[in-house]
């Protein structure tokens, strides 16, 4: 279990860094309303699965 948390961790880490992404670099030339939309999925994602993964990490 402590590997999965671990993994999930560094998948909310790289939806984290996928936001700043987007947000810093608009490689799909998206308007600033979906670009908005994006950042904020992404950012949400991140942080939900990252803190599954902590809890996870954190019950071993």
């Amino acid at each position: 279990m402590y590997y999965i948390g671990k993994t999930l961790e560094l998948m909310g880490i790289a939806c984290l860094g996928a936001a700043l992404l987007f947000v810093f670099t608009n490689p799909l030339d998206y308007s600033e309303s979906k670009l908005m939309g994006i950042e904020m999925g992404l950012l949400t994602l991140g942080i939900l699965i990252f803190f599954v993964g902590r809890l996870i990490e954190k019950r071993q």
